[in-house]
């Protein structure tokens, strides 16, 4: 029966980070978070999950699979993303919603799907989006708390927002003419 219940246990992803983990909101990080590694800025959006276990070994072996898992700094991790024990990601890559990351992932690249695979390098897409102009500039208060794990306030949302379709009224607006 303990054994039941330390099992339960280290196979229930608790709601946002386990306990231990200070890092972000929107990931579920493993409840062995002490063998999670995130560096510094990494952003993650809602429902994406970091894993350091896998019980699935247990009914076959007795014994529960644990690697660590490394998450680089300046990382993205797309909702619904799930990344999976042992996995290394490199610094600045960037994780597409709802992939199933089962392999490491180099430094700089973008990687989408089940199992996800290298789409592009950020530096390519960064210049896509620059030639299709759809970067637009961000609040002072965005940039300032972008990566370090503290939220805007209910005001500095609404000015962020209204920031942005400034920019967009007015990219419109010189198409137009």
């Amino acid at each position: 029966m303990r054994l039941f219940r330390i099992l339960k246990r280290l196979y229930t992803l608790g709601d946002g980070p386990a306990k231990r983990y200070k890092k972000g909101k929107n990931s579920a990080i493993d409840v062995l978070s002490d063998l999670v590694e995130i560096g510094e800025g990494f952003i993650s959006a809602p429902g994406s999950i970091i894993l350091a276990h896998d019980a699935s070994t247990v009914i076959h072996t007795g014994k529960l699979r644990v690697e660590r898992t490394i998450i680089g700094k300046k990382v993205f991790l797309g909702a619904n993303a799930v990344v999976l024990p042992g996995v290394k990601i490199g610094d600045g890559a960037i994780v597409g919603a709802g992939a199933v990351v089962t392999k490491d992932i180099p430094a700089g690249m973008i990687v989408g799907g089940n199992p996800a695979k290298v789409i592009t390098s950020v530096e390519k897409y960064l210049e896509k989006c620059e030639q299709r102009n759809v970067l637009y500039d961000v609040t002072d208060a965005v940039k300032d708390k972008h990566g370090t794990f503290k939220r805007n306030t209910p005001q500095e949302t609404k000015e962020s927002i209204e920031y942005i379709y400034k920019q967009i009224k007015k990219r419109e607006s010189s198409t137009n003419e």
